[in-house]
């Protein structure tokens, strides 16, 4: 047999039972090295078990305070949109009493004037006025003395009893115009 052959043929044979016999050897040191990292990586499972059971709870309980968040949002909001709706309807009633309290101021000169016409005639134009505008009727009655007011009704009352009656009733529930204001 040639050498070379026998070289070919052994070489590969002597790799095998070199990485065999390293196979089968223990390996060295006291063994434990293994043992505590399992240990840890056991106690590291456990710790980590733990947690995502804590965060799942805690997750659990965020999702419970905010739909508890979400329906006192919504209380909220409705709360604000009737309050905001009351708030209009009460500034529009004050608007509307302010108005009602309030007449607009007429020059004396008209109101004398009407105090020195013809009761009659005063009613007839008094009527026309009102027709046109209530609230300037209105104050030009509650500018005049009450006896010639008085006497100017009289006469109207039989023109138009319901005129008479608004524009009383408007006279008695009105005051006038501040002048500072």
């Amino acid at each position: 047999m040639n050498p070379r052959y026998l070289l070919w043929i052994s070489a590969p044979v002597l790799l095998s039972a070199g990485v065999l016999w390293l196979s089968a050897q223990e390996p060295k040191g006291d063994g434990k090295a293994l043992f505590t990292e399992g240990v840890k990586v056991s106690e590291l499972a456990s710790q980590l078990q733990t947690r995502e059971r804590a965060i799942a709870q805690k997750e659990a309980e965020l999702r419970q305070m905010e739909q508890r968040l979400n329906t006192l949002q919504a209380t909220l909001d409705k709360d604000r949109g009737e309050l905001a709706a009351r708030e209009k309807a009460v500034h529009e009633a004050l608007t509307k009493v302010e108005n009602l309290k309030l007449r607009p101021a007429i020059d004396p000169q008209i109101i004398r004037t009407y105090e020195a016409m013809d009761p009659a005639a005063g009613a007839q134009a008094l009527k026309e006025l009102a027709g046109q505008n209530m609230e300037v009727a209105v104050a030009i009655l509650a500018g005049m003395t009450p006896k010639k007011a008085g006497k100017l009704m009289d006469q109207l009352a039989p023109l138009d009893a319901k005129l008479a009656g608004r524009l009383s009733e408007k006279v008695g529930m009105s005051k006038p115009k501040d002048p500072s204001a």
